[in-house]
């Protein structure tokens, strides 16, 4: 095995080798089930792409990571299986890359340092170091029963790189905290029950939407055709509303005290069980 180009119009492929072991369906009778592997294999192509995107934009586009006339260039990164072979679960294939006609070949050995990049996130996520998210969740969606993975890089039948993985130890990356986030502007739309109640304040540049009890929406309607300001705390995909004022009256002073006395208030009755 090794590095090839293909002259095949502007395409050009770097050779890799990948192997499974364990009790998954398929592999004790050296066959690649796809029921098991189909979506891992996908999210691994993903990887290998985000990968070249980072690595594109980093040299000519670092102010537009995600588009812009290089960034497609990623996408053109394909893993072509040649073979599957006996003694494992896995096959033999080529990282390839077909050249656009009307680029210019700055990114002609991207398929290499694209996978030798690859290479190096799986080894160093499979230890917990927390390195790529989309070679993370590859490891995440492979099934459970491996128990041992490899994976070679070849130029001229010699080995470039190996990467070998026993037990997967994937690093927890906790949850975004959350945080408060206040808006100035108007009142554009409020819910009500049975739908989820809310309200919705457009700004210079955006409009949020918070959660609100009943109440709160009683009082937005009374302010609804003032300047408001509003504060919520954000967690996950939600912002809750904690308060809705007009923009004329003092602005929210969020102290050590009011948030103490927020926490205790609502968790007052559980306080009151601990302390029996």
């Amino acid at each position: 095995m090794g590095i090839v180009s293909i002259e095949d119009g502007r395409r050009m492929a770097f050779q890799i080798k990948i192997r499974y072991d364990g009790d998954v369906p398929g592999v004790a009778e050296h066959r690649l089930s796809l029921a098991a592997f189909g979506e891992p294999l996908t999210q691994l192509l993903a990887a290998l792409r985000r990968i070249a995107t980072q690595m594109v934009t980093q040299a000519v586009e670092p102010e537009r990571p995600s588009s812009g006339r290089f960034a497609n260039l990623a996408r053109q990164l394909d893993i072509e299986i040649t073979s599957i072979e006996g003694g494992s679960a896995g096959f033999d294939g080529v990282v390839s890359f077909v050249q656009p006609p009307d680029e210019l070949p700055l990114f002609a050995d991207i398929a290499e340092r694209a996978s030798f990049a690859l290479l190096d996130s799986i080894d160093r996520e499979s230890k917990g170091q927390a390195t790529n998210w989309a070679v993370r969740n590859y490891l995440s969606m492979l099934p459970a029963g491996i128990t041992r993975q490899t994976y070679d890089l070849f130029e001229n039948g010699t080995s470039r790189k190996r990467v070998e993985i026993g037990s997967v130890a994937l690093m927890e990356v906790p949850e975004e905290f959350p945080f408060l986030r206040e808006i100035d502007g108007h009142i554009v739309g409020v819910g009500f029950e049975p739908g989820r109640p809310e309200v919705r304040v457009k700004g210079d540049t955006t409009t949020a939407s918070f959660g609100a009890s009943a109440e709160q929406v009683e009082a937005a309607l009374t302010i609804r055709r003032d300047a408001v300001r509003a504060l919520g705390v954000h967690a996950g995909k939600q912002t809750r509303l904690l308060r809705i004022r007009r923009s004329s009256e003092p602005r929210f002073m969020v102290t050590d005290a009011a948030i103490e006395e927020h926490i205790f208030n609502r968790w007052a009755g559980v306080f009151a069980r601990l302390a029996q």
